[in-house]
């Protein structure tokens, strides 16, 4: 059956992913979600014809933020997929899963500027998705496909079909439709039965850093800080740069790594872009969104004074970060 897309919502960052959906006979599951203040990933679990379930590849990041969460959203056997709805901005903020029995909760950030829903059409349902995503996910969409045939009609037709050999030709034109109406009231007066989603899990990774970062503060010897005085002195001497040349910086991401001792082309070449990340994030929201993984580039050649190359390679960037 043809797969048809809806979407996509979100930023242009990251890779694109596409086709990422559950073999032909299986059905989702369960998706498991990793968010804080956006949806740093998921991931689907389809379980085939004989029940046995198999996790996907994850798609998306462990993200590197301070507000780590891991859901999982279990699925009934006989419940499936139909939309997908939240908010986005540069990534995707957050995400609620709706199914044929009901909605799940919101997993993710609270933040977004706009609106999105995706939602499959009656006799159809969501099989994957497809987007982008690298840090975090940064844009997200749905892959549809029409739901085979119910075994119920077909149920009926052989009823209406048996009753046709018995009875007279006027009689047996109106048996299909007795058998119709019976099947659709039965249908309408099944119970579900209330699904049970499984509880979220605390990842334990908030704890492991406060724990690392206690431990770091307290191991640090009185050597250290005087090399740090040192360098400070050494720091006010040096006539700082116009970090702004870097794409990706501002004048507010400058003042933060100003703040942090980065003020030339050479100290921000020297810092790893993790480093940059974390201090990205400790200034707040509004910088978390920033991307640092090629500032360090960019600015050894600024450093080097290199201006046809650092002018060829931020043409290849897009919002500081490199263009698929």
């Amino acid at each position: 059956m043809k797969i048809t897309t809806l979407g996509t919502s979100g930023g242009e960052g990251g890779y694109p992913f596409a086709e990422y959906a559950i073999p032909d006979g299986a059905r989702i599951a369960a998706i498991r979600v990793l968010s804080g203040w956006y949806v740093d990933s998921i991931q689907l679990v389809y379980a085939d014809a004989a029940g046995n379930e198999t996790p996907m590849e994850t798609v998306g990041g462990a993200g590197l933020h301070f507000a780590e969460r891991e859901n999982l959203f279990v699925l009934d056997s006989d419940e499936y997929l139909v939309g997908i709805s939240g908010t986005s901005g540069q990534y995707v903020d957050n995400i609620r899963f709706h199914t044929n029995k009901r909605d799940s909760e919101l997993f993710g950030g609270r933040g977004g500027d706009n609106s999105f829903s995706f939602m499959a059409d009656a006799g159809s349902q969501v099989i994957g998705f497809f987007g982008r995503a690298d840090w975090y996910l940064d844009a997200i969409g749905v892959l549809v496909k029409q739901m085979p045939a119910a075994e119920a009609p077909k149920k009926a037709v052989k009823k209406a079909a048996a009753k046709k050999e018995a009875a007279p030709a006027t009689a047996a034109a109106e048996a299909p439709k007795k058998a119709t109406k019976k099947a659709t009231a039965k249908k309408e007066a099944a119970v579900e039965a209330p699904a049970v989603e499984a509880p979220a899990a605390e990842a334990p990774k908030k704890a492991a850093k406060k724990a690392t970062a206690k431990k770091e503060a307290a191991a640090e010897p009185v050597v250290v800080e005087a090399t740090r005085a040192a360098a400070v002195v050494e720091a006010i001497a040096v006539t700082p740069d116009d970090l702004t040349v870097i794409e990706g910086i501002g004048p507010k991401i400058a003042e933060l790594l100003a703040a942090d001792g980065i003020t030339t082309f050479a100290a921000l070449a020297a810092t790893p872009a993790d480093r940059l990340k974390e201090l990205l994030l400790a200034g707040g929201r509004r910088f978390a969104i920033a991307d640092p993984a090629t500032w360090s580039q960019q600015a050894a050649l600024a450093a080097s004074g290199d201006k046809a190359g650092l002018a060829a390679l931020q043409a290849s960037l897009k919002g500081g970060r490199k263009a698929n």
